[in-house]
């Protein structure tokens, strides 16, 4: 098993998922901090706190709208690596368990996302501490957002693999995505958000720019359970399917 994840690692160094991963987040928070600058006196003109206004900036659109596309793009690159090359075929020739392949790619995949919003993590700290004054202490839920936003994002991770798995063409994982990833922001004012996993992430890391955590605990759970069930399913697929 340990060394399918060391192969899997070795081909992520060799493709540009990593300048994704490296890219996005840099990019919307410079362009976050930079909107901040721009009407500094406006978002502050009542006190509020730098450090939230900066995070908050930085977030709105990359928890609208492009962490569900960041996951979608990304899982179906890291597969078509797979599929364009039929590796698929060379290393189930290896004594290798389907089940320990399907898991170890999607495990990537799961590090992939978590890597790219620890990144967001720490680059809107850093830019908060950049701007923010002494006397404001930095919110600790700019740290919970994005660690809790990793839960969240499971069903949508699990979903564009089966999917990108499922499918060779990888224009069918690529438009799921799309088609789900935009009437998220739309949904998300309404109270049928829960019904919609594309949401959740978002959600949850925006909740870090109003300090409003107040998601029911069970959302966590449902996000846990569907990747779960995801999962399972398949992984039953890709024992019975003909590679």
């Amino acid at each position: 098993m340990k060394n399918i994840y060391k192969v899997e690692l070795l081909k992520l160094r060799h493709s540009k998922i990593l300048n994704i991963v490296m890219f996005l987040p840099l990019f919307f928070v410079i362009l976050g901090f930079t909107n901040f600058l721009r009407y500094k006196k406006l978002f502050t003109e009542k006190g509020q706190n730098v450090w939230s206004q900066v995070y908050t900036q930085s977030s709105i659109f990359y928890g609208l709208f492009i962490i569900g596309l960041f996951i979608t793009i990304a899982i179906a690159v890291l597969v078509r690596i797979e599929n364009s090359e039929d590796n698929f075929k060379r290393m189930l020739t290896l004594p290798v368990k389907r089940s320990e392949l399907y898991i170890a790619k999607l495990v990537i995949g799961c590090g992939i996302v978590f890597l790219n919003l620890i990144l967001f993590m720490l680059l809107t700290i850093l830019a908060g501490a950049v701007i923010a004054p002494h006397s404001q202490s930095m919110p600790r839920e700019m740290i919970y957002a994005p660690l809790l936003a990793i839960i969240a994002s499971l069903p949508v991770i699990a979903v564009q693999y089966y999917l990108s798995m499922k499918f060779k063409n990888i224009a069918v994982p690529l438009g799921v995505g799309l088609a789900f990833s935009f009437p998220s922001v739309l949904i998300d004012n309404t109270k049928y958000w829960m019904l919609f996993p594309w949401d959740y992430p978002g959600r949850v890391l925006l909740g870090g720019s109003n300090m409003s955590f107040n998601f029911p605990p069970y959302m966590y759970v449902v996000s846990v359970i569907l990747f779960i069930v995801v999962t399972l399913v398949g992984v039953c697929e890709f024992n019975n399917r003909d590679v």
